[in-house]
């Protein structure tokens, strides 16, 4: 009795290249176990470019925003928060310029 390809899960693999980078998917695999995903993954993607650490994650059991909406805020369109030609700072520049003057402003005034 084999099992139809359809009832083995897929498991997504993410990698990590060094301690500090970012981790990166790489690929997915159908095992029957997450053992013999990991196994797998080595075997697929990781032969020839060596790894800092490897993630198996049964691919039911990761959440995708986009499929619930309804959990995330709303996205502006309008980003003008961003800029900053909305903020006149102009005084608080003027004070702080007045209390600590710049090195080349010293020396033209002497």
């Amino acid at each position: 009795m084999s099992a139809d390809i359809k009832d083995v899960p897929v498991y997504e693999i993410f990698t990590q290249a060094e301690a500090l980078s970012f981790a990166t998917h790489v690929g997915s695999v159908r095992a029957s176990s997450a053992k013999d995903a990991l196994e797998m993954a080595r075997e697929a993607y990781f032969r020839r470019d060596a790894a800092f650490d490897i993630w198996v994650v049964p691919q039911d059991q990761i959440l995708h925003a986009r499929n619930f909406p309804e959990t995330l805020p709303p996205v502006r369109e309008d980003k003008g928060y961003r800029l900053t030609s909305g903020y006149d700072n102009s005084l608080m520049w003027k004070k702080m310029k007045a209390l600590h003057p710049s090195e080349s402003e010293n020396m033209t005034a002497q």
